[in-house]
């Protein structure tokens, strides 16, 4: 019985730990209302794009300052391992793509405990790579 303690606690300090590493940026938005502020994590790369982590919709935002190409959005890696995502482009912000999953929960967590992601993009015919380190 105690060595399942011990195994049970370890896990719960490398778990811990894990989270300690990964570090995204916080922003604060507050509602229309007023009186709640909401926080959504973000992170951007050398090349200006970024990537917000909002886990109220349970989504990814791409955003990509380049109003003059369509994109979509088919896989991203999560530190390596390949997730099949579905994008869609806002229709009044051109330069943001929202990036959805079937299993949003667990993805959500792989993200938020990532340290590199990797999106995969198409313009057009055109193939495309964004890398995001998080640290």
């Amino acid at each position: 019985m105690r060595f399942y303690i011990v195994v049970i606690l370890g896990l719960l300090c490398a778990l811990g730990s894990q989270s300690a590493f990964a570090k995204w940026d916080e922003e604060r938005d507050r509602t229309g209302s007023g009186n709640q502020d909401l926080v959504y994590y973000s992170k951007t790369n050398a090349e200006g794009q970024k990537l917000v982590l909002d886990k109220y919709m349970k989504r990814l935002i791409f955003i990509q300052q380049d109003r003059l190409h369509k994109r979509t959005i088919k896989q991203i890696k999560i530190d390596g391992v390949p997730v099949d995502v579905m994008s869609d482009p806002f229709s009044h912000y051109p330069e943001q793509t929202a990036i959805t999953f079937e299993n949003k929960d667990e993805v959500l967590k792989k993200l938020f405990l990532a340290k590199k992601i990797e999106i995969e993009l198409r313009y057009g015919r055109e193939p495309g790579l964004a890398v995001f380190q998080i640290k």
